[in-house]
């Protein structure tokens, strides 16, 4: 186990262990809601399972149901209280995707035109597949 994946070293262990103070905005027996110390705008948000789980795949299927519904209800509440116009939702699963803090955790923000943040694509370095690649893919991961 990655020492960043221990949770003695876990912040979010630490937080839900009251070792560190957060803003919570929710809290039942299965998640936790708190705003993010370094927010992409005001407002950003993680939904974070109180039961450590490094990865996405180690969370319980009810947990990460709860945390969806519980996402939906934010990003409601997110569009009346800031007028945004968009909301995000981000899940990193694995250092090569981004994630910094391996105690799976959902991402929750509000978004506005020209906020200077976001996802951007270059196509021009993206190989098109073919139809049969696809397909191939498509059989792979449906097994």
């Amino acid at each position: 186990m990655d020492i960043t994946e221990d949770t003695d070293d876990c912040i979010f262990c630490k937080i839900l262990n009251g070792e560190l103070l957060a803003s919570t905005i929710y809290e039942d027996e299965h998640i936790v809601v708190i705003v993010d110390l370094y927010p992409v705008n005001k407002g950003h948000l993680l939904i974070i399972p109180k039961s450590h789980a490094a990865y996405i795949s180690d969370v319980a299927d009810d947990i990460l149901s709860h945390m969806i519904v519980f996402a939906k209800k934010m990003n409601k509440s997110l569009r009346a209280f800031y007028d945004c116009d968009g909301v995000n939702f981000f899940l990193a699963d694995g250092a090569a995707a981004g994630q910094e803090v391996f105690h799976c955790h959902l991402h929750v923000y509000p978004r506005f035109n020209d906020d200077g943040f976001g996802f951007k694509y270059d196509t021009r370095h993206f190989q098109q597949l073919t139809r049969k690649e696809m397909d191939e893919i498509a059989e792979a991961l449906a097994k």
